[in-house]
């Protein structure tokens, strides 16, 4: 086990063949259910969304739906896996290879999280896996070309899997059948009180740089240090509620490492997010209504730069046939 708790997969024992289930979650989708050590996680079709991480004491420490109902007209990203890209792309609009791509805007003149009917609001292919000995559910969606404005057919596929001691492992990949840019997270709020607000949280992140945003929520461009700005969570601090901004994850991309650390000290649960992505969208459910409350949740959504196909300095998630997307994002329970 390394320091942040995530287990190698050669160390992990047989699959129960009982641990993952699938039922009926109505408005005809369909519910997984994994299990292991005392933990259990559910996962929609609906969105390929996160439904529920539920620690060993009953809580559930992930916002959701009780139906498929709900996240058919979800509007607020209630844990889906959003793309082709996360966050937002300025304009509606990025070349690639000479060419000027007009997308389906979804906020103003801009797209968000992959457009009006984005990967987050689809009905994925869902089945049981195990391949790796987990209790898993591999989820599966085929894009067209121009799907959303987009260029290239696109596969993609969601692959989650319970490790032991309540690890949560969500692989991403995706291939194309020209060049594009993808861009996979999960936007799963999180709530390690159970309920309430996340006002009593506490985080730290592994990020030493920001991209400041200007008066749209859209990048300046810049990458400036955190010290002395809100995103300075270097050391343990109490979460601010009213974030919604992007961090540059230190280390190499590509590499699983951590992105943020966080704990509730009341209830004694703690969460740490790792990932392999170069950046990560920190945000306190500032927009959440009614079924939810405001800052009833908090997201650590793993990422490319946002509107980095429109900005020099950050790297663009390029997929080609020869260079599949590939990410993971792991959550680990733990006490503290």
């Amino acid at each position: 086990m390394n320091p942040h708790g995530l287990n190698p997969k050669e160390s992990v024992g047989p699959m129960n063949p009982e641990a993952t289930r699938l039922t009926p979650f109505g408005d005809g989708a369909t519910l997984a259910t994994l299990e292991r050590d005392g933990f259990r996680v559910c996962v929609t079709n609906r969105g390929a969304a996160l439904v529920s991480l539920v620690f060993p004491d009953g809580t559930d420490v992930v916002l959701g739906y009780g139906d498929g109902a709900g996240y058919r007209d979800d509007g607020y990203y209630m844990g889906p896996v959003v793309g082709r890209y996360a966050n937002r792309i300025a304009g509606g609009r990025f070349d690639l290879n000479g060419h000027t791509w007009t997308l389906d805007p979804n906020e103003g003149a801009n797209q968000l999280h992959g457009g009006p009917d984005g990967f987050g609001r689809r009905d994925w292919s869902l089945e049981t896996d195990a391949t790796n000995g987990h209790p898993a559910v591999r989820l599966t969606l085929d894009s067209p070309h121009l799907d959303q404005g987009f260029p290239g057919r696109v596969s993609a596929e969601a692959l989650y899997e319970l490790e032991p001691g309540g690890l949560l492992r969500l692989t991403l990949t995706a291939a194309s059948d020209r060049p594009t840019v993808v861009s996979l997270t999960s936007h799963a709020y999180l709530n390690l009180a159970g309920g309430g607000t996340v006002a009593g949280h506490e985080m730290r992140l592994y990020a030493r740089r920001y991209t400041p945003l200007d008066g749209a929520c859209l990048p300046t461009g810049a990458i400036l240090p955190v010290a002395g700005s809100d995103l300075d969570y270097r050391q343990w601090r109490p979460f601010d509620p009213g974030l919604d901004n992007n961090v540059m994850v230190d280390g190499t991309p590509g590499d699983l490492r951590p992105v943020a650390d966080l704990r509730d000290r009341a209830s004694g649960r703690g969460l740490t997010v790792l990932a392999t992505a170069p950046a990560a969208q920190i945000y306190g459910g500032g927009g959440l209504g009614p079924p939810f409350v405001a800052h009833g949740g908090l997201c650590v959504e793993p990422q490319a730069c946002p509107d980095a196909p429109n900005q020099p300095a950050f790297a663009t998630p390029l997929v080609t046939p020869e260079t599949p997307y590939r990410a993971v994002i792991a959550f680990q329970c733990h006490s503290v």
